[in-house]
């Protein structure tokens, strides 16, 4: 028995593996958990809170909830009483009308408890930037690093692969610990904008050797103007300083910031492209989740905080099978003092989670072939 090939495979597979399940699953309980507390919060009874959807692996009733890990495990619910909406639970409780009902509260409180699962989002991506400051980071390697390449991109064109290691890109040397992931992705980002169509050297590192790739930069529109790209999903690792505790909070608060804001402008610039480009789908995201965990725990956490952030900005647009269609429909209740029609929101929600089934089989065919096909 080759105890070494064993070890090797526990420690660069296996292990990953499972903490790539776990933080997936670690996202969907997060977001979930923020309903569940604010409902708990203001008295409204939760039925079932599920982590996973389909057959059921494990349950257990605590108090009056049905707490339960299933085997798919893209999403999750809280069942809320006397909150009818598509996909969570059996519903058995949407009509409730007792005190205990979500529909006899105040609109503040419904406001917080649609809101509780951004909030949570959010937190989790504070606490992650804060911790990374109070205990530091060191990296033996630091740089960016291909994470993924999307299908028919000019870097798949160029023989660009997942895990490169870029050392530099154009004129901007990457591999040197004195810049941080914040700049570097400045440097990455108007570096590539500013060639569209225009040819790019990157040198990088693959299985312990160095070469020089060049490609032609594709040419996006980004409002006015065109922007060039890559097509490639990119992956910043550098040490982080270690802080005294009060420097550390600070410093976290404005590095999530300063994410939040990245990701902002990723989104903007990904909707006024009207494209999917460098969209991902759930492949894609376990694929990033996976490769992060086989660079240590901070790496995972970082990639799991930004992950988180954008969950929490994804669920606040007004969509109905979304946070933010939640929102919008008790605002709208509330203005008007009456109920939409419920054949209304179910049709809407209904519409919604096509839109979303449909997205997610089309980000996960191009996650399929971007990470299996050459």
């Amino acid at each position: 028995m080759d105890f070494g090939l064993i070890y090797t495979l526990l420690v660069t597979k296996l292990i990953p593996a499972l903490a790539t399940l776990i933080g997936f699953g670690a996202l969907i309980a997060i977001h979930e958990l923020g309903h569940f507390l604010f409902c708990k919060l203001f008295n409204i009874h939760t039925p079932t809170f599920s982590i996973g959807f389909g057959p059921e692996l494990f349950s257990r009733k605590i108090g009056d909830t049905h707490f339960r890990l299933a085997l798919i495990p893209f999403g999750g619910y809280c069942e809320i009483a006397g909150h009818e909406e598509v996909g969570q639970g059996d519903q058995a409780h949407a009509l409730d009308r007792s005190d205990r009902s979500f529909d006899v509260k105040p609109y503040w409180q419904k406001l917080l408890v649609m809101l509780g699962g951004i909030i949570c989002n959010l937190l989790f991506a504070y606490t992650i930037a804060c911790t990374l400051f109070i205990v530091g980071k060191h990296v033996e390697k630091p740089g960016v690093y291909i994470v993924s390449v999307l299908p028919s991109s000019p870097a798949q064109h160029a023989g660009l692969e997942a895990k490169d290691r870029v050392l530099a890109l154009g004129k901007h040397q990457l591999a040197t610990p004195t810049l941080t992931g914040e700049t570097a992705s400045t440097l990455v980002i108007q570096e590539l904008a500013s060639k569209p169509g225009q040819q790019i050297n990157l040198l990088i590192e693959r299985d312990g050797q160095e070469k020089i790739i060049t490609a032609t930069l594709a040419s996006k529109p980004a409002g006015t103007k065109m922007i060039g790209s890559l097509g490639v999903n990119f992956g910043f690792n550098y040490p982080i300083t270690q802080l005294p505790f009060f420097q550390a909070i600070k410093a976290g608060i404005e590095q999530t910031n300063n994410w939040i804001r990245m990701i902002v402008q990723s989104l903007t610039t990904l909707a006024s492209r009207r494209s999917l480009d460098g969209a991902g789908g759930p492949v894609m995201i376990f694929s990033q989740i996976f490769s992060s965990a086989q660079n240590g725990l901070l790496s995972l956490l970082v990639l799991l905080a930004l992950i988180s952030i954008n969950l929490a900005l994804l669920n606040l647009l007004p969509i109905g099978a979304l946070d933010g269609g939640q929102v919008l429909f008790i605002t709208i209740e509330a203005a008007i003092r009456r109920k939409i029609p419920d054949t209304v929101k179910i049709g809407i929600n209904l519409a919604s989670w096509a839109f979303f089934i449909i997205l997610t089989l089309i980000l996960t065919y191009r996650d399929i072939i971007a990470l299996f096909v050459r």
